[in-house]
């Protein structure tokens, strides 16, 4: 028995710090999905809350047919989905302030830290890529964003979306092809 089954039958008999535990495990995988379906901090922190007080609130639901972290994917992307739906909002806000333009990534690097013009290319870079992202349909960019950032298989994904998996593949595909497209101007500056 996995260590996550074990927390989970734990969880499901009452026991909060089970629970708890699950959800220190599991809290910056759902966080970052979460960011990366919204690209909004607030919404983010928001997203991951409601997530997990879903899965408490369905932990006699779980079958245990997909791996506990799978089903969370799943509740967490469907949470994106109605919480852009709720609250009608642009993905992303066009800015014209440079330090939106900046803040707008997760983490910094070192290395971006140390060079303040590195920092600041970055900056333009990220704010290129999301321009790029907005470019997807909405299962585009959910499919391109579970496979390339958050690295699941096809296979997850398919079970996290209940897509077929060439269904899967052809949007993750198109996806590339859009973003090749979109971002081609770097290629022609290297």
């Amino acid at each position: 028995m996995d260590k996550d089954t074990e927390l989970l039958e734990k969880a499901r008999k009452g026991d909060i710090d089970a629970f708890r535990e699950l959800v220190n495990k599991h809290k910056r995988n759902v966080y970052y999905l979460a960011f990366d379906l919204t690209r909004n901090r607030e919404d983010a922190e928001d997203a991951s809350q409601e997530v997990f007080a879903k899965a408490y609130s369905s932990l006699k639901n779980f079958r245990g047919d997909a791996k506990f972290g799978s089903w969370l994917y799943r509740i967490t992307v469907n949470t994106c989905l109605s919480l852009k739906k709720r609250r009608s909002y642009r993905i992303m806000k066009k800015s014209n302030n440079i330090e939106d333009m900046i803040d707008t990534g997760s983490e910094i690097n070192s290395s971006e830290k140390n060079d303040p013009e590195n920092h600041v290319e970055a900056g333009f870079i990220r704010k290129d890529i999301e321009k790029a992202l907005d470019k997807l349909t909405e299962k585009e960019r959910m499919i391109f964003i579970m496979r390339n950032f958050s690295e699941l298989s096809f296979g997850e994904i398919t079970e996290i979306t209940d897509l077929k998996p060439g269904t899967a593949r052809s949007l993750n595909f198109k996806a590339l092809k859009k973003l090749r497209k979109e971002l081609a101007f770097y290629k022609e500056e290297i």
